[in-house]
């Protein structure tokens, strides 16, 4: 391994030097990701060469705190290579190497089985448990499965070849991971390291983008100057001596991460280099800012649908559609029933009104404002997409009752439907309305009701420069000491996992029926372990529940998919207290920590503050109304 890494290390050197010489032709982009290329490889082992160094020191060393050094070295390693390594190896990455520490079902590896948790972040974690015998076993075993994981990895990913934009897109991308996994904590689930991880990562960013300034058009050099300047004002913050809940997360997004977000795009564009993504995920390269409206694209989430959901026609169709109540059985209630656009497209109950009198549906309605941002759908993620969502629905024996056959019966004699439904599908299969064509429409609309124009959108775009003191502190909690945001990911604010945004998370929080804290009771909906799916078919999976988005929360109480909790108050002193494991009930996998988060009264209500300012419902509903 030594020698490979000097013999890099050489090519390196040589390479730089000729580059340098005077009389040289200027450096061309390939040449440019080439030595981007090389310096990857030369981090890459230096990584590998660690985690062997990790695997030595836990088979002949049973002192934790040697360890936990050796673990903080590994981890500032990997550190360096992690924004390229997960744009071109994400699940693998999220499987192996540095995903949560939970176990996981992959349908990419192992065939569907369990995968135990494992990877940096496990490590991480294990290494802040009690020095036991047990324990020390446990991280042996960690090591020794990151170095096979690495291994493996090495051998199938390397040598990278990087195309210019791709080096950008994966820089770009690392700002966007640094933001949402590093300073939050999420990265850090045991060391809480967060600060000092980030910097290295934003600063092997930095040495990345300062190869292309041997190959900038005129027209880029005053942009390449100010993105150095951004670096520098990021590492400075990083680098300050502060602690982890006291770090200013609005501060470091407005001053360095969006704007180094958006330079770099103009960098890219004023340098001529074109747009030629590696793969197709959620976030879009030719947004500016994390917090812009296009900075996701539902159009990822719906690429198996009948017609794509952006078709103004559909969107009408569909907003008719969701209002109707001939889509059920006796024609009694329709989509507005539960989703309702003065209560925030839900219903204020805890659960909806069944079709039979006296009856409730299992859960609560949560939203369908942003819903189309996830890739798995219902608080057990039983659906897949927009469309099939619909289907849940229709034949739902408490909700509408019905089947697709009627309802196309009842539509056809309607003579504006007719007309409506051959504008918008003419001529895609036989019959105009058909089971696709109403789920599509229906679809559309919903996957149209997006909200970023809230107060706090607009504070960090800079279109506005008023913000509550209240709300900000709020920010910086949720982001920092709260943890809420390492379930709760920017800039959706809900499950879908960052910076590429392709899966949909849930979670183990033990629920209570009610919110008693002096005698709690388990709720016994057991969730996504009973969604239907044998893929979630696992133990972890009892009583987990989809993390849905807190953008407009303050219209939708009451909370939780059983309704359980009437206020914000009391979902903030729930986490606070750890959840249902952290009142001390026993659940089993509970994902949240059962730590108390020792919030302050105060602390609560800034948090509130902030989620209350996520609201927004301009764009779809007049507030006149």
């Amino acid at each position: 391994m030594k020698k490979i890494i000097f013999l890099i290390t050489a090519v390196l050197i040589c390479s730089l030097a000729l580059f340098g010489r005077e009389g040289i032709e200027p450096i061309k982009t390939n040449a440019i990701t080439e030595k981007i290329e090389v310096l990857y490889a030369l981090n890459f082992y230096k990584f590998q060469d660690e985690v062997n160094t990790l695997v030595k020191l836990t088979n002949n060393s049973s002192e934790l705190k040697t360890i936990k050094i050796q673990v903080e070295k590994t981890r500032l390693a990997y550190k360096k290579i992690e924004f390229i390594f997960d744009y071109y190896q994400t699940f693998y990455n999220g499987t192996y190497i540095n995903g949560a520490p939970l176990p996981k079902v992959s349908e990419y590896y192992e065939e569907g089985e369990i995968i135990e948790a494992s990877g940096l972040q496990a490590l991480d974690e294990a290494v802040y448990e009690e020095s036991t015998t047990e324990n020390i076993r446990y991280i042996r075993k960690l090591a020794k499965e990151l170095k096979s994981h690495v291994d493996y990895a090495s051998n199938i990913h390397l040598p990278i070849h990087l195309k210019p934009s791709q080096a950008i897109e994966c820089m770009r991308s690392g700002m966007v991971r640094i933001f949402t996994l590093g300073v939050t904590g999420f990265d850090t689930p045991g060391s809480v390291n967060a600060l000092k991880e980030s910097f290295v990562s934003l600063k092997s960013i930095e040495t990345t983008f300062l190869f292309f300034e041997d190959d900038i058009q005129p027209e880029a050099k005053s942009k390449f100057k100010s993105i150095k300047q951004l670096f520098n004002k990021g590492k400075k913050r990083l680098s300050a001596t502060i602690s982890f809940n006291d770090f200013d997360r609005m501060a470091f997004l407005k001053e360095v991460i969006n704007p180094l977000y958006s330079e770099l795009l103009a960098f890219q564009n004023l340098n001529n280099i074109t747009l030629e993504p590696y793969k197709k995920h959620a976030q879009n390269y030719e947004a500016v800012d994390l917090f812009q409206s296009d900075f996701l694209d539902t159009k990822f989430y719906s690429e198996l649908v009948y017609l794509p959901l952006d078709n103004p026609k559909t969107i009408q169709l569909g907003e008719l559609l969701f209002k109707d109540p001939k889509l059920s059985n006796g024609n009694i209630m329709s989509c507005v029933s539960c989703h309702n656009p003065k209560k925030g497209f839900t219903d204020g109950l805890p659960k909806s009104l069944a079709n039979k009198k006296g009856f409730y549906t299992s859960r609560n309605a949560p939203t369908v404002i942003n819903s189309g941002y996830a890739s798995r759908y219902f608080w057990d993620l039983r659906s897949y997409d927009l469309e099939r969502q619909v289907t849940h629905v229709i034949d739902n024996d408490l909700e509408f009752n019905t089947t697709f056959k009627a309802i196309v019966k009842k539509l056809k004699t309607d003579a504006n439907y007719l007309k409506l439904f051959k504008d918008a599908y003419g001529g895609i299969d036989k019959q105009d309305i058909n089971e696709r064509s109403i789920s599509n429409a229906i679809a559309a609309y919903v996957n149209s009701l997006k909200s970023f124009n809230s107060p706090f959108d607009k504070f960090v775009r800079n279109e506005s420069h008023k913000f509550p003191k209240n709300a900000l502190r709020g920010f910086n909690l949720f982001m920092g000491k709260a943890a809420c945001g390492t379930c709760h990911f920017a800039p959706m604010f809900n499950g879908t996992v960052p910076p590429f945004y392709l899966e949909t998370e849930s979670e183990v929080l033990g629920i209570t029926q009610g919110f008693d804290t002096i005698n709690p009771k388990l709720d016994t909906d057991i969730g996504r372990f009973n969604n239907g799916l044998y893929i979630d078919k696992q133990p972890y999976f009892r009583n987990s529940f989809k993390t849905v988005s807190i953008r407009n929360i303050a219209l939708t109480a009451p909370y939780m998919h059983n309704g359980s909790f009437n206020t914000l108050e009391e979902v903030l002193e729930f986490y606070n207290l750890g959840g249902g494991a952290g009142m001390g009930l026993e659940v089993e996998n509970q994902t949240l920590s059962d730590a108390p988060l020792n919030l302050t009264k105060q602390e609560i209500k800034d948090i509130i503050a902030f989620m209350e300012s996520l609201t927004d419902t301009s764009s779809f509903f007049n507030e006149d109304d």
